[in-house]
């Protein structure tokens, strides 16, 4: 087990996720939709953009990345991957769910996928890194060079 800053980092993160997601923050009402409704929406949804692909993936990836990263480094090894997934999904789900109420925001299936996508691809980042040794090697320059107790 190693000392990680990656906890912290993880739920910063998850904090500016939630603020993207949910700005401005204004105008909730219920619109008479169930929130469940763009679960069972056809995919592609009718209006999307590369940005929209692009930013859901990119977003999430760190999120995946940083609690793969802070369980791996707290030797739950076995399991980082699939509860960075199943954390960052669970996220982006609730996330959806409270779009439904706020009329600027619109919850969509494709974002839930690609977000689902994004912690994924950042979990097995982590995962990787982690067995190739170059968690351990950054460890030991930061700790060299930077701040003596200072891990990642």
């Amino acid at each position: 087990m190693h000392k990680t800053s990656a906890w912290p980092l993880a739920l910063v993160y998850a904090a500016l996720i939630v603020f993207a997601s949910l700005f401005p923050f204004m105008g909730w009402r219920a619109q008479g939709i169930p929130p469940w409704v763009f679960l069972v929406a056809p995919l592609p949804p009718p209006y999307w953009t590369g940005f929209d692909v692009v930013t859901n993936v990119v977003g999430y990836g760190p999120l995946g990345f940083l609690l793969a990263l802070a369980m791996l480094r707290t030797g739950r090894g076995w399991v980082a991957v699939p509860l960075a997934l199943l954390a960052g999904t669970m996220l982006s789900l609730l996330l959806e769910f409270l779009q439904i109420y706020l009329p600027q925001r619109v919850p969509s299936n494709l974002d839930l996928a690609l977000n689902a996508g994004g912690a994924l691809l950042g979990a097995l980042s982590a995962a990787l890194l982690e067995r190739l040794g170059a968690i351990d090697r950054w460890s030991r320059f930061r700790a060299r060079w930077f701040a003596p107790d200072a891990r990642g």
